[in-house]
């Protein structure tokens, strides 16, 4: 077994027994180095194959069979944000290659989309409609399906480097003098609890503990899914919370008259009609955490607990604002100078 040389053949051979049976190949190359290397490559394979099985067969399945699987299996175990926008970003991907295999949609596509969406969008929503696939075609590989993702190599930007808007006092205040009581009071605790847009319009009554005053979101109703986040109440947030949760209709604080709790959407373009009225913009239920996330940076709260009461489960989102605080970076070189020894002085000796 091994690479050899043939009479009638300017290139190299080889030979291996496959399941009790002699195996000869045309190696196709004259370098004996190169014709070493594809047979180890070639008993790796055997070998994997013997004990693992067949690798999957790329182009088994369309990316529209993709997509519709993963909204099946996976989008259901998230939030009811998150489901729509699965539904709608992948809406669009099943139209423009949903007729593609999965082993036809290749980097190039994908970057030639990329471009054509920052002619409309910005890099983080592209990046973000573009995580939302590139999950897919990870699961398509923990199924079997494809062996690599046509992701590999391109870089995405899903937080963005924009600019984060946050409300001065100035504006809070106009802010609260304005609109509907309904909607003074969801961005009033917005403000003073920092919770995503999605937990704060859907706050649920057993999230409240008006014992301990505060909130507690559960695990599953996070971000990360991973662990549950503890939010201590400020007295404005407590009594419009305790207020609404005596009145409460139905498991949520927040609904219309009607009793139907109210969505994300709703409460967006109520809150940026008051804004423009105002003469605020770039004004959203975001720009509430962000508000109350600076301000806690900026009151000198160190980042390690910002994070916590964010829910950051990674320090370097908290982190984007740190720059917001530079009064602890001057702390720090105080620190040194305060501690700076004075050199001792140094006397001339002479020999004779």
């Amino acid at each position: 077994m091994g690479i050899y040389r043939r009479p009638d053949s300017p290139t190299w051979w080889m030979s291996f027994q496959v399941d009790g049976q002699r195996v000869r190949l045309n190696t196709m190359v004259e370098d004996g180095h190169l014709a070493t290397e594809l047979f180890c490559a070639w008993k790796a394979d055997v070998a994997r194959t013997r004990w693992l099985g067949a690798p999957p067969s790329d182009g088994d399945h369309t990316v529209a069979e993709l997509i519709a699987q993963y909204l099946k299996t996976i989008t259901p175990r998230k939030s009811s944000g998150s489901r729509r926008r699965d539904r709608v970003i992948l809406a669009q991907f099943a139209r423009r290659w949903g007729s593609l295999l999965v082993s036809e949609l290749g980097a190039l596509l994908i970057e030639e989309y990329l471009g054509e969406r920052l002619a409309q969008v910005s890099f983080a929503t592209a990046s973000k409609e573009l995580g939302v696939l590139k999950t897919a075609f990870h699961c398509a590989i923990r199924w079997g399906w494809i062996r690599s993702s046509p992701f590999v190599g391109i870089v995405l930007n899903q937080e963005g480097t924009a600019r984060l808007r946050w409300l001065s006092e100035d504006e809070e205040t106009r802010l609260l003098a304005t609109g509907p009581a309904w909607l003074r009071d969801l961005v009033s605790v917005g403000l003073d609890t920092g919770l995503r847009p999605g937990n704060l319009v859907g706050l649920q009554c057993v999230w409240v503990q008006p014992a301990d005053a505060c909130l507690i979101i559960p695990s599953e109703q996070t971000k990360t899914k991973k662990r549950p986040i503890t939010i201590p109440l400020t007295r404005r947030a407590a009594d419009i919370v305790y207020t609404y949760l005596q009145n409460a209709r139905s498991q949520h604080l927040f609904v219309s008259k009607a009793g139907r709790p109210y969505s994300c959407g709703e409460v967006n373009r109520a809150l940026h009609r008051v804004a423009v009225t105002i003469g605020l913009c770039e004004v959203c239920l975001y720009t509430l955490r962000h508000t109350f996330i600076s301000r806690l940076v900026q009151a000198g709260v160190s980042l390690p607990v910002v994070a916590a009461l964010a829910g950051h489960q990674d320090i370097r989102m908290t982190m984007r604002y740190a720059h917001l605080a530079p009064q602890h970076l001057r702390d720090s070189i105080a620190t040194l100078e305060a501690r700076r020894i004075t050199p001792p002085e140094h006397s001339l000796t002479t020999n004779g």
